[in-house]
């Protein structure tokens, strides 16, 4: 038995996806029994088992392009991000117009780098539409998801925008000279503030914290995106305190 070999049989043990012997495992089953083996953490076995599938002689188009994603995705989680990038791209360029879902749910910036990949590729004007099996990317991240602007921001086309000029600063009493306040808190895909997230990380001596957060939990935004959706954003924000 060849070394290969070996590894794909206890590979596919481990994962429970044991086909009859004598069967020949189509490499359907071999993406299948590596998307167990990332759901364990063992990604390396999920590796050894898309690269059979990409190499299985009985593998059609839409099989190499379904590993060809798992690929991406267990070098993802590897930390491998250039390597997961280039196995995006390979599928990609098989299929320009491929949609996949369910990557926003494993990672929102998994998601992003997969549709940062597609827009690098030129899409031809006669290629076909993506097939009913690997239907659009779950309609982009879930609502619930938290992306983060602290320090930076991160996987969002547009971050979070103040709609006020004067948000940022804020007149209180008893703040005597004034000075700058750090907050710490969350804008919802609405746009209002979460009132709950609001955090004073800091203060000017004799400014009142409750008057800053009250000032900060009244503020708009024009929500942050993700794909277009609206979504949740973490930010922290340097406010001018005035005294009346």
């Amino acid at each position: 038995m060849k070394p290969t070999l070996v590894l794909m049989w206890a590979a596919i043990h481990a994962s429970g996806a044991v086909r009859p012997l004598g069967a020949q495992v189509r490499a359907a089953d071999l993406v299948t029994a590596a998307r167990v083996q990332l759901a364990r953490g063992n990604t390396d076995s999920g590796l050894v088992l898309v690269q059979l599938a990409l190499e299985a002689g009985t593998a059609t188009t839409a099989d190499r392009v379904n590993a060809l994603v798992w690929r991406g995705v267990l070098q993802y989680f590897k930390g491998r991000d250039s390597l997961a990038r280039e196995s995006f791209r390979d599928a990609l360029t098989i299929d320009p117009r491929l949609e996949v879902s369910g990557l926003a749910e494993l990672d929102s910036l998994l998601a992003v780098d997969f549709e940062t990949v597609r827009k690098s590729i030129r899409l031809p004007v006669t290629a076909a539409h993506p097939s009913a099996a690997l239907a659009r990317l779950a309609g982009g991240p879930p609502g619930d998801t938290l992306y983060s602007c602290v320090p930076e921001c991160r996987g969002l086309d547009q971050p979070p925008r103040a709609l006020a000029a004067e948000s940022q600063t804020v007149t209180v009493s008893g703040a005597g000279m004034g000075g700058v306040a750090l907050v710490r808190f969350v804008v919802d895909s609405s746009g209002a503030v979460e009132p709950s997230s609001v955090t004073v990380m800091s203060a000017p001596g004799g400014a009142p914290g409750d008057a800053v957060a009250g000032h900060v939990r009244n503020l708009r935004f024009a929500p942050g995106r993700v794909q277009g959706r609206a979504v949740r954003v973490m930010l922290q924000w340097r406010l001018s305190v005035r005294s009346p």
